[in-house]
């Protein structure tokens, strides 16, 4: 691609942590894209390994690459500084444990700019971290001849993956928005307000984004994390569609919102996890409206009224509910 075709500023922000194992693949794939108008944004997030430094041969190697060191404040922070700083017409993101298709940018910035598009999604595949070779690949199956307000639904009733690296978007979609540092399932979070302020959504059927799957047995504090990160995902999903006045959506996620609060508070009682902040947060939410809960579970609302009502009780089910998970555990390891 000559400079005189040289198309629209496309920035790849990449939160760097811990891996430098991986962080040549990762950058590499981006350098190499036949689409040759990008800025490459690496954020190291504080990494004690050898990755500052790989970082910064990059940049002396490529002017496309720009470098962000800073103490480490966590991915949400990395990616918020990284929008921050960007240029781009359009923004996507890529893990530095992952890489991407040589084809993705120009394929998927040409569709945007033909469409009119304000996010652009194409599938993906997965490989097992110790093997890079032909990989699974997830076909999402969407339909362009969809309306906004469909392939806006589908997303925000969860029916395909809230993932951000498989998408491109317009930058005009980022503007004043910043994913809340304490989150900790940032893409799901932030996706629901990208999509509602988006006119346009195209989807692309080719696997182009490449996802590393690690091993992962999560410990109770892990999914202790996961818990709080589902509610504060799901009740700002529910704010986006109050806000937007989405009515498909909104009972789906409000009731995401309070089955995850309560498996929240329940495990909790086991752990005490939560600072008390957090814990009233999740308190109030629920005691907010007692009507909005009579569409859970029985499982979920027997669970709400002993945490009211009989505390003790509730502190064995936390006990239970993690003891099954360490057994789902060990069936994994195996």
């Amino acid at each position: 691609m000559g400079m005189e075709k040289m198309g629209k500023l496309v920035s790849v922000i990449v939160p760097i942590y811990n891996v430098e194992k991986y962080i040549h693949k990762a950058i590499d794939s981006i350098l190499e894209q036949t689409y040759k108008n990008i800025e490459i944004i690496l954020v190291d997030d504080g990494s004690p390994d050898n990755c500052p430094g790989i970082c910064d041969e990059y940049a002396v190697k490529d002017k496309r690459v720009k470098v962000i060191h800073q103490k480490n404040m966590g991915v949400v922070v990395a990616r918020n500084k990284g929008v921050l700083l960007s240029k781009g017409d359009y923004i996507g993101f890529v893990d530095p444990d992952d890489w991407i298709d040589m084809k993705m940018m120009e394929t998927m910035i040409t569709i945007a700019e033909k469409n009119y598009s304000d996010i652009v999604i194409c599938d993906y595949k997965t490989f097992d971290n110790y093997s890079e070779g032909r990989g699974e690949i997830h076909e999402q199956k969407l339909n362009n001849d969809w309306s906004i307000e469909k392939f806006r639904d589908e997303f925000l009733l969860d029916h395909y993956p809230n993932f951000l690296c498989n998408k491109i978007f317009n930058r005009k979609l980022f503007e004043n928005l910043f994913c809340p540092s304490n989150i900790t399932l940032e893409d799901l979070y932030i996706c629901a307000e990208l999509f509602a302020r988006s006119s346009k959504v195209f989807y692309v059927a080719q696997p182009f984004y490449c996802y590393r799957i690690h091993a992962s047995f999560a410990n109770t504090i892990q999914k202790i994390r996961r818990k709080y990160g589902l509610f504060m995902a799901w009740r700002e999903h529910e704010r986006v569609c109050e806000a937007y006045g989405y009515k498909n959506p909104l009972e789906y996620s409000r009731l995401r919102a309070q089955k995850a609060a309560i498996s929240l508070l329940v495990i909790n009682e086991a752990t005490d996890y939560l600072s008390s902040e957090q814990k009233e947060d999740a308190e109030a939410y629920l005691q907010k409206d007692d009507k909005a809960l009579n569409g859970l579970p029985l499982k979920h609302q027997l669970q709400w009224w002993t945490y009211k009502n009989m505390r003790p009780v509730c502190k064995i089910f936390g006990k239970i509910s993690i003891f099954f998970d360490k057994l789902k555990q060990l069936k994994y390891k195996k």
